[in-house]
């Protein structure tokens, strides 16, 4: 078959079987038989119940098989620049019975020129991922995409003592999202320039209505009843072998004592999951990373296992590449590694 014969088009209700053949198929071959399959209740979770809604644009060929996808999940951001979307690439892929003996660019850059394109219409932001090696080569010659930095982990070797509790807070884990956590956020956002939105809505959209939920624990510390921190774990797995993953977090940048209570929390669980790693992301030049490499956490690349790598492509906003650089606060949360 050529290229000519394919559908490139926006998704359109009842594409999801279609897609999700494709998916397990691709994934399955990738990942080997650990691969577990996607259901359709994470698919549309992920696609359909995110409050921001979708970007897809898809390949089909004329029996209806879904022969390539590109696929986006967009997110409000904070920024100098005032609210703005950010467009999290996910779940590129191509069937593999398409990819030997098509004319170059192929099926995956026929299908990201239009998700792009229609970005740039609809006024999105910045479009962001975190592809593997051979989705970064290609998208960096026909896609656009720029390497913004290679990513880092901070690991902390569990049998260290765990961070101690202060004195005057306490730890809890919490099965919702706090009610008072908006304005936790409000005071972490006055801190940072650049980081997607942390309110309630995302929040639990992100880690209470996942079906993965069961995956995730979230935490609380408070001093005197009021939220001073906030915190996601993976304690079940993470990127560096036999980890314990922190996905999100959020404690004002000055605030020591909130960081120990959450990080005794973690710590903790790492410990009786009886893994030999607590790891974590986040930005090198921040607060968290200094007061995190302060409590025993090492600077460790992700290319001792597979490396992982932060691209952009700005479609529509004032922002710059050195504002990216140099503000733009995340955690492993803000993508799908977590």
């Amino acid at each position: 078959m050529s290229l000519p014969e394919l559908t490139i088009r926006p998704y359109q209700p009842g594409d999801e079987h279609a897609i999700l053949a494709t998916f397990n198929r691709v994934f399955r071959e990738v990942c080997g038989p650990g691969f577990v399959d996607r259901t359709l209740e994470q698919w549309r979770w992920q696609y359909l119940q995110n409050p921001m809604g979708h970007r897809m644009s898809l390949a089909v060929a004329p029996d209806g098989t879904v022969v390539s996808q590109y696929a986006g999940v967009p997110l409000r951001a904070d920024t100098p620049c005032g609210e703005q979307v950010f467009v999290h690439c996910v779940d590129s892929m191509t069937h593999p019975d398409w990819r030997a003996g098509l004319k170059r660019p192929g099926a995956f850059v026929v299908t990201g020129l239009p998700f792009s394109a229609h970005s740039r219409a609809i006024g999105d932001a910045v479009l962001y991922g975190f592809p593997v090696d051979a989705a970064f080569r290609i998208g960096t010659r026909y896609l656009e995409y720029h390497f913004l930095r290679g990513i880092d982990f901070l690991i902390r070797d569990v049998a260290l003592p765990p961070v101690p509790l202060p004195a005057g807070l306490t730890v809890e884990r919490v099965h919702a999202v706090p009610a008072d956590i908006d304005g936790l956020y409000a005071r972490v956002r006055r801190e940072k320039r650049l980081l997607l939105r942390r309110d309630h809505g995302y929040l639990d959209w992100r880690y209470v209505q996942n079906p993965a939920r069961a995956d995730y624990e979230l935490w609380t510390a408070r001093r005197a009843g009021y939220l001073v921190g906030f915190l996601v774990l993976k304690p079940g797995s993470g990127l560096a072998p036999d980890a314990a993953t922190i996905a999100d977090w959020m404690a004002a940048e000055n605030d020591a004592g909130a960081c120990d209570a959450l990080l005794h929390a973690a710590s903790l669980r790492a410990q009786q999951e009886g893994r030999q790693r607590l790891m974590t992301v986040f930005p090198e030049w921040s607060v968290e990373w200094r007061a995190l490499e302060a409590r025993g956490f090492v600077k460790t690349a992700s290319a001792n296992w597979l490396e992982r790598r932060l691209v952009y492509l700005i479609t529509g906003s004032p922002l710059t590449e050195p504002v990216l650089q140099t503000d733009w606060w995340y955690t492993l949360g803000d993508s799908d590694l977590a």
